[in-house]
């Protein structure tokens, strides 16, 4: 399986999305309060698409059970029926329209822009 390396911003961003969340699986509410370890952060359209890669429109805070459902095969459409309900289908499609456009890959102010988000949840 190809695997895009993790970076600094993607580490933010990650605890982002999980604090967002309240520590709760978006799928099934399960609390990982106790142990964030347990709860992923999860990217419709995978971080290979830089411009997309901290759309907070393509991330999920999803427990591991539910990452690796919607992530491979049939679970598929399970995410892509969340994702729908979640954002619309206007929303859904500009989602999909941003994932295929390209984005020049500018760690420093991703880096800047989600300390500054994290800043605010606390």
């Amino acid at each position: 399986m190809f695997r895009v390396k993790l970076r600094k911003a993607d580490i933010l961003f990650s605890e982002y999305i999980r604090r967002k969340a309240g520590w709760k699986c978006e799928a099934c509410g399960k609390d990982y309060s106790n142990n964030h370890r347990g709860l992923h952060c999860s990217h419709y359209f995978s971080r290979s698409h830089e411009s997309t890669r901290y759309d907070l429109d393509n991330a999920l805070a999803l427990c591991f059970y539910h990452h690796n459902l919607w992530g491979h095969g049939e679970g598929r459409d399970l995410y892509k029926e969340y994702m729908i309900k979640r954002l619309g289908q206007e929303g859904f499609d500009n989602l999909t329209l941003r994932a295929n456009l390209y984005a020049k890959r500018d760690d420093f102010s991703a880096e800047m822009v989600l300390k500054s988000m994290l800043g605010e949840l606390k």
